[in-house]
């Protein structure tokens, strides 16, 4: 039994001796107080030297959507070109066409005058090539502004938003029709001749007048769209039979004629889609620290800022394109709460990259969605940097901690 007591005693002696050891260097890296965690915001730094915003390249190009009207300062033109046009017809006499009509279909979106605003605008046909790409409004209406041919129709009316939107049809001149059935013989390789070929035309342009103080949304060409603008000809072949042919819009552009914008507001403007990049210089925090957590708050200045009859959007993001590439390396989605505040909860993992070279870097800040990027025309205007009043401004705020012991200096 002594024996045992002596022996019990011996491995306590040996336990408390081990404790009382130096840890091992790993041991010694992970105790708390070598750890030091801080914080850091715009309200004691500026770690947001500059915002930059810009027009951003995006056409509102066959995305389901035309804008046509006058409202906030913002003027929308739309060119449709009109597929469909057959290569049999050019023996057709205006004598034989019943009716040539345009079936239009609004939708519910509006901007500006939506109770009382009436839409205005005169119909033209196009007179050259255009191109989503290199056409803008500029060219357009500007220079050389030799685009637009002779007015063929016009249109004048309130548009009612209702659950069922009314169709909108406009007449149009048989001439028109006649013109656009024209065919020229060319040579058909597979066919080894010459064969009829509709000449080239390049569709209809929808113009608003001086006389207008809404925007009105129509339905446009998209992939798969089941409703665009339509052109109906009612006609009477060879035979003096009724025959109908429809031409539907299947190339829809609208562009827009913006107002100056200060390029340093911060903006997100939907549709003519000017966009904000924001710059960080967190170079202060020790390269490859713990970046924890960076949070950016925004805050809307509604006096600057307006929307159409949806209201202004409930979602905006934020991109970090790495390198300069097309698609973004991270993406952070901020909801606004009811006091005008768009909290991006967590940019931390760009934080954490720039932290990794320089501690510099930018996101951009932008429409969320293909409804707000091109199906409205919204414009949200956030509280700069230099506004009066600090508690407005862009706010930034970044939890990172430092461990001495694996710190890499350069």
């Amino acid at each position: 039994m002594n024996k045992l007591i002596k022996l019990i005693l011996l491995l306590l002696i040996y336990l408390l001796i081990s404790c009382n050891d130096k840890p091992s260097e790993l041991g010694v890296n992970l105790l708390p107080d070598t750890v030091v965690t801080k914080g850091i915001s715009t309200l004691d730094t500026i770690l947001i030297p500059i915002t930059v915003s810009y027009k951003a390249y995006y056409p509102l190009f066959n995305y389901g959507i035309n804008f046509i009207g006058k409202a906030n300062g913002l003027t929308a033109i739309t060119l449709s070109n009109f597929a469909g046009i057959p290569d049999t017809l050019g023996w057709l006499t205006e004598e034989k066409i019943d009716k040539v009509e345009l079936s239009m279909y609004p939708q519910r979106y509006a901007l500006g005058d939506t109770l009382n605003g009436i839409l205005s605008f005169d119909i033209y046909k196009v007179a050259r090539r255009w191109n989503p790409d290199t056409t803008n409004y500029d060219s357009l209406i500007i220079s050389p502004a030799n685009y637009f041919g002779e007015k063929i129709a016009s249109f004048n009316g309130k548009i009612e938003l209702k659950d069922t939107m009314d169709i909108v049809r406009i007449s149009l001149p048989k001439s028109l029709i006649i013109d656009w059935f024209k065919t020229e013989m060319v040579y058909d390789t597979v066919k080894k001749d010459s064969v009829p070929k509709a000449i080239k035309n390049w569709g209809l342009a929808f113009v608003p007048t001086i006389n207008n103080s809404v925007i009105n949304s129509f339905a446009g060409n998209y992939i798969n769209a089941t409703k665009t603008s339509t052109i109906f000809v009612n006609y009477k072949d060879k035979k003096d039979t009724s025959r109908t042919i429809s031409l539907d819009a299947t190339i829809d552009v609208t562009f827009l004629d913006v107002p100056k914008f200060d390029s340093t507001e911060i903006i997100v403007f939907n549709g003519a889609n000017i966009w904000t990049e924001i710059f960080f210089d967190l170079s202060m925090i020790p390269k490859f620290s713990g970046i924890h957590k960076a949070q950016l708050d925004l805050f809307l200045n509604e006096e600057k800022s307006f929307s159409g009859n949806y209201g202004l959007d409930s979602l905006i993001e934020a991109n970090y394109f790495m390198n300069k590439n097309s698609s973004s390396t991270f993406q952070y989605i901020s909801a606004p709460n009811n006091l005008g505040l768009y909290r991006f909860n967590s940019i931390t993992s760009s934080v954490q990259v720039w932290n990794r070279t320089n501690g510099k870097g930018s996101i951009i800040i932008m429409p969320h969605s293909i409804r707000n990027q091109a199906l409205e025309l919204d414009k949200l205007v956030f509280y700069g940097l230099e506004n009066p009043d600090p508690n407005k401004r862009p706010l930034l705020k970044v939890i990172y901690s430092l461990n001495p012991k694996n710190y890499l200096e350069k």
